[in-house]
């Protein structure tokens, strides 16, 4: 009597494992793994987007009025669009970045920090501050997970204003090679330190230059197309 109740419960216990078995597998096939941790990497295209100040900045005495008082700035960054590709990824996939950035240099007047000269070079000036983050919303393709999760977080410590050959102002960060830091998809195996990003206006020097002079100065920056390396 006891065999055949032992029996009777393997019979029945038999197919109940398989099935656990069976549903494991369709689980884990459902949808693939994809390590975009560290030492993941990729490479982007830029595209669209806009720098915003809160204050807009000049060129005091030739129209454009600076605020009386020096109390920093941000700078909005919204809706630039990233196209992708990575190593670990099958095919492309996007992303869409913003955040704020702020800046500060109280030791300067506001006819100095408020400048349009200040677009060019290294920011911060000496004595001078600048932090932020832009987050990246990534929309991974069908089937696939990120690993370190549907968003980057690149930090914002330096900015590089230049010119490219067209004419177009240019914007790197950070400004200072070496010194990135990304948190999330794609940190490469230093966590962001060697991650470069440049991006140029939609408007050339020279129209920029014609708000800087204007009596409501310059506030918002239209953005074109460039590139990132998220490593």
């Amino acid at each position: 009597m006891i065999r055949k109740t032992l029996l009777l419960a393997a019979a029945v216990a038999m197919p109940l494992g398989l099935l656990a078995a069976t549903a494991g597998t369709a689980s884990a096939s459902s949808s693939i793994s994809d390590p975009t941790g560290p030492p993941a990497t990729a490479s982007c295209t830029l595209s669209g987007g806009t720098f915003t100040f809160k204050y807009a900045i000049g060129i005091s005495g030739l129209g454009y009025v600076p605020p009386a008082k020096n109390k920093g700035n941000q700078i909005k960054v919204a809706g630039i669009t990233m196209t992708c590709t990575s190593s670990v990824v099958s095919g492309s996939f996007t992303g869409v970045a913003a955040g704020k950035i702020k800046t500060a240099n109280p030791g300067e007047t506001p006819a100095t920090f408020y400048n349009c000269t200040n677009l060019s070079g290294v920011s911060p000036a000496p004595g001078g501050t600048l932090s932020g983050v832009l987050k990246v919303k990534w929309a991974a393709p069908a089937g696939q997970k990120f690993a370190g999760g549907k968003k980057t977080d690149v930090v914002v410590n330096s900015v590089l204003g230049g010119a490219n050959m067209a004419g177009d102002g240019t914007f790197t960060i950070p400004g200072n090679p070496g010194t990135g830091s990304i948190s999330g998809s794609f940190p490469g195996s230093d966590a962001g330190a060697s991650s470069t990003t440049t991006d140029a206006t939609a408007q050339t020097e020279s129209q920029l230059a014609s708000e800087c002079t204007s009596s409501s100065g310059l506030s918002t920056i239209p953005l074109g197309s460039g590139t990132a390396s998220l490593q």
